[in-house]
C-alpha cells in the first residue's frame, strides 16, 4: 500500500469507471454503488448513489471515500460533496479532485475482524470432480477476519490443508452462500480448529462483494474506535 500525489486523476480513472462510494454522514452512512460519468476543472461528476431505488442525500459538504480498480492496482482517494448537477432527468454529484490518493497491489486486499456465524460445506472426497457434486456435510463456523483474498474461522471439525470447501457467508453478505475456498493453514487449538483459507471465485463480481463488505466493516470500525 503507497500513497501518491495526484496531479492528475484522469490518469488513474475514466469515464464509465464504476466506484464505491463510502459516506460517514451518520443518518446516510453506508456504501454504495456508483460510476464516473464526467470530469470538469477540479470536480468529479459521478451518478447519483441509491439504496433499494431511493437516492442516497448527497449535499455539499459531504465526506465521502471513493474506491475503484484499474489495472494497475486498487485505488482510494477521500474527497468532498461540492454541488450536484442535473443532466435532463439524471442527477449528478459533483465531486471535489483529489490530492494524494492510496494504491494498493491487486494482489493485497484490506483484512478486517469480523464475528460472522458461517456455514462451511464439505465434499464427500478430498477433492471435488468437475460438476462440484453437492457437498455432504455442512459444519458451523466463526469467521474471525476477512479480505477479498480469503480469511480465516474458527469451528469443531477437522480440515486437511489443500481441502476445498464452500463458505456460507449469507449472514453478513446476503448473496454469498457457496463461496469456494481452498484451506491454506490449519492448527488445532484445544477443542477447536483454526483454518486460514483462500478464496477460489472464478467472478470478479463474486469477490466484489467480499470487498464491498469489507469497505464497509472498516468504516464500522472507525467509527467504533472514533
Amino acid at each position: 500500500m503507497q500513497k501518491e500525489a495526484v496531479k492528475n486523476i484522469e490518469e488513474y480513472l475514466s469515464v464509465n469507471t464504476r466506484v464505491t462510494v463510502a459516506i460517514k454522514n451518520a443518518r446516510y452512512q453506508g456504501v454504495y454503488d456508483s460510476r464516473v460519468e464526467d470530469f470538469g476543472g477540479n470536480s468529479i461528476y459521478i451518478s447519483q448513489p441509491s439504496a433499494d431505488g431511493v437516492p442516497v442525500p448527497m449535499v455539499p459538504g459531504t465526506a465521502a471515500e471513493i474506491e475503484f480498480v484499474s489495472n494497475n492496482g486498487r485505488y482510494r482517494f477521500a474527497t468532498t460533496v461540492t454541488g450536484r448537477q442535473s443532466q435532463g432527468n439524471v442527477t449528478l454529484v459533483e465531486l471535489e479532485k483529489p490530492k494524494v490518493i492510496t494504491r494498493n497491489q491487486l494482489r493485497e486486499f484490506y483484512r478486517v475482524d469480523t464475528n460472522i456465524k458461517g456455514k462451511a460445506k464439505l465434499f464427500y472426497a478430498a477433492v471435488p470432480d468437475k460438476n462440484m457434486k453437492i457437498p455432504h456435510k455442512s459444519v458451523d463456523c466463526v469467521v474471525l477476519d476477512l479480505s477479498g483474498g480469503g480469511g480465516k474461522f474458527i469451528t469443531s471439525q477437522w480440515f486437511e490443508q489443500n481441502q476445498p470447501f464452500l463458505l456460507d457467508l449469507s449472514e453478513a453478505i446476503g448473496e454469498l452462500d457457496s463461496a469456494p475456498c481452498t484451506a491454506v493453514r490449519v492448527r488445532r487449538i484445544q477443542e477447536r480448529t483454526e483454518v486460514s483459507f483462500r478464496f477460489d471465485f472464478t467472478k470478479e463480481s463474486d469477490r466484489n462483494l467480499i470487498i464491498k463488505y469489507v469497505f464497509k466493516r472498516q468504516i464500522e470500525l472507525k467509527q467504533t474506535l472514533g
